[in-house]
């Protein structure tokens, strides 16, 4: 008898006795390694992102005063307003404007969003050779945030 069992002990194919406590030991770490994934990730949250730019006045029109086929205008004033995705105003946020030769005083705007979330052009000028529509895009970046999707303001000569 003592022969016996020990060829039992050593016959790894022979034996199924062991299996289910095995299977239950494999299905016990899996369940917990589960929960253990599944708690650390409900702890996580979305990302920040910009959901809303706004520009105000939603198009910019352009003159051609004498004639000459350049369409022009300053004194443009522009407000972007920028928002996350829960509505809330993104403070910190940088926003440039491109696009119909804008600029504000010979360069590229740019500004910086305040406290309700908005950055304020003032004296900008811009100008389009020829007749037609031009676009001017806003760029708005946030360093940790996401940004989806662009906006662009019409300019129209008339």
């Amino acid at each position: 008898m003592n022969a016996w069992w020990k060829n039992i002990r050593k016959d790894r194919n022979g034996g199924i006795e062991g299996l289910p406590l095995q299977l239950m030991i494999m299905v016990m770490v899996a369940g917990i390694g589960s929960a253990v994934i599944i708690g650390w990730m409900g702890g996580l949250s979305a990302p920040q992102s910009i959901t809303s730019v706004i520009a105000n006045p939603s198009e910019i029109v352009l003159s051609d005063e004498n004639g000459d086929g350049i369409y022009f205008s300053d004194n443009i004033q522009i407000i972007i307003t920028v928002s996350d995705q829960d509505g809330n105003a993104v403070v910190g946020a940088s926003v440039s404007l491109d696009g119909s030769s804008i600029s504000e005083s010979g360069h590229m705007p740019h500004a910086i969003t305040d406290s309700k979330g908005q950055a304020s052009f003032s004296d900008l000028s811009a100008q389009r050779t020829g007749r037609g529509m031009g676009l001017i895009t806003v760029t708005v970046a946030k360093s940790g945030m996401a940004y989806s999707g662009t906006t662009s303001i019409p300019v129209i000569c008339e």
